[in-house]
């Protein structure tokens, strides 16, 4: 394993994610259409859905990582750094967004998750890491779809704000928490991540596989919640209708992507 020091403090923090995870993905789908996401100004949609996606998805992805790690796939190891950084990012929507009962268990999860991305990636060697990848390594196309979903969303929260500017307006407030995280945190690691894995620079192919993963199960939560919007409302917005075909072309081009970067791993060198 391309590692300098043992992960016992990430299992300690992953394992504790994993049940803080249980607790809130099942109260807010037992409870959540009865009033306990009232004050969130997130549609039900989007909070609901987040809740199946993470029980159903999210945390057997979680589970999976780790045990594959701790078999020695350095797969394993790309998607475990994924999934805390997708948790991380996730729920920060509702540490900001409104306030419930369980106000203090999204803390815990976005800070387990993202100290334990933070041990996990302090813990590897990119050097033996790079080494790992075959010369087949898609690292160019890879590389270029991080960056393009960067400039992609860039532009388009972008000139959401600046339109909103001209027009004497304020965007509303999911918008700009989306703004936010997206433009000061996400957007730039995207480019650079991007643009370190197109150099093949050995961070590139850590950050590359870690944003790979990120950009699917976020790409594949937004277009689920968006449909169960509009299934909800018995009716198509057409500006939700472009954002679900641009997650879903995220999601299905980050998957066909991962598949192939995680292929060309040399699991026994």
């Amino acid at each position: 394993m391309p590692v300098k020091k043992k992960l016992t403090f990430v299992y300690a923090l992953s394992g504790l994610l994993v049940l803080l995870l249980l607790l809130a993905s099942i109260i807010g789908l037992l409870y959540g259409g009865g009033g306990f996401y009232d004050s969130y100004p997130a549609s039900l949609a989007g909070l609901v859905g987040q809740d199946a996606v993470t029980l159903v998805v999210g945390v057997p992805l979680l589970v999976a990582s780790m045990w594959l790690t701790a078999r020695g796939s350095m797969s394993g190891l790309l998607l475990w750094g994924g999934a805390l950084f997708y948790f991380a990012y996730s729920y920060y929507f509702y540490v900001i967004g409104g306030f419930n009962a369980l106000f203090l268990v999204y803390i815990a999860i976005v800070s387990t998750s993202f100290y334990g991305l933070l041990s996990l990636l302090f813990a590897v060697d990119p050097e033996a890491l790079r080494d790992r990848f075959g010369t087949r390594t898609p690292t160019h196309l890879a590389g270029g779809f991080l960056i393009l979903i960067s400039l992609l969303f860039t532009l388009m929260w972008g000139g959401m704000i600046i339109s909103s500017a001209v027009a004497g307006t304020q965007p509303d407030e999911v918008l700009r928490e989306v703004v936010i995280i997206d433009c000061t945190l996400l957007l730039p690691l995207l480019f650079f991540g991007g643009l370190l894995l197109w150099r093949r620079r050995p961070w590139g192919y850590v950050l590359g596989g870690i944003l790979l993963v990120k950009a699917l199960a976020t790409g594949f939560t937004l277009a689920f919640t968006t449909a169960l919007g509009a299934w909800w409302a018995w009716g198509i917005d057409p500006f939700d209708a472009f954002l679900f075909v641009l997650f879903a072309i995220m999601a299905t081009g980050s998957l066909v992507l991962l598949v192939a970067y995680l292929r060309s791993t040399e699991e026994g060198g």
